[in-house]
């Protein structure tokens, strides 16, 4: 049960955590990938020899270790920060997160210009409909002036 920070500073405090466990769980995924990379070595330099078995036995239970101790640190904190389910299906199909973060951006630029775009065609056709009608209502004048403060 998750209950909402009374304050403003209990916010900043809650959002400290989250960063924190962020930093942790990613120092905590590098030494990770670097275990499997040492794991590779060892397993590809492995010889039937004892000490071979005992290293490569002993760094796949580190590993082990750092997986389980991963998946057991900061579910609470980390459980409120939401990912997309785009950004999963691309880690699953073996994409870089990255492309999608690229593709995100760009497509929001097109859609923000897009919308800009529409919105001066907008102010466009309020001001020469308010000039067409000043001039054809001329007791209307006001009117338009208030509009065009409004929509500015």
């Amino acid at each position: 049960m998750t209950t909402e920070p009374k304050t403003a500073a209990e916010a900043t405090d809650l959002s400290k955590e989250v960063i924190a466990a962020l930093d942790q769980t990613g120092q905590q995924i590098s030494q990770i990938v670097e275990s499997f990379i040492e794991l590779g070595v060892l397993v590809h330099d492995f010889q039937a020899a004892e000490t071979s078995t005992e290293s490569l036995a002993y760094r796949l239970n580190q590993t082990v270790e750092q997986l389980q101790s991963l998946t057991n640190s900061h579910k609470a904190e980390l459980s409120q920060i939401p990912i997309p389910m785009d950004v999963l299906h691309y880690i699953e199909d073996g994409r870089n997160p990255n492309v999608y973060t690229r593709e995100f951006v760009e497509s929001t630029k097109k859609s923000n210009q897009h919308l800009r775009g529409k919105s001066i065609a907008f102010k466009q056709l309020r001001d020469i409909l308010g000039n067409k009608i000043a001039v054809e209502f001329p007791e209307l004048t006001d009117t338009i002036e208030h509009v065009y403060k409004r929509t500015d």
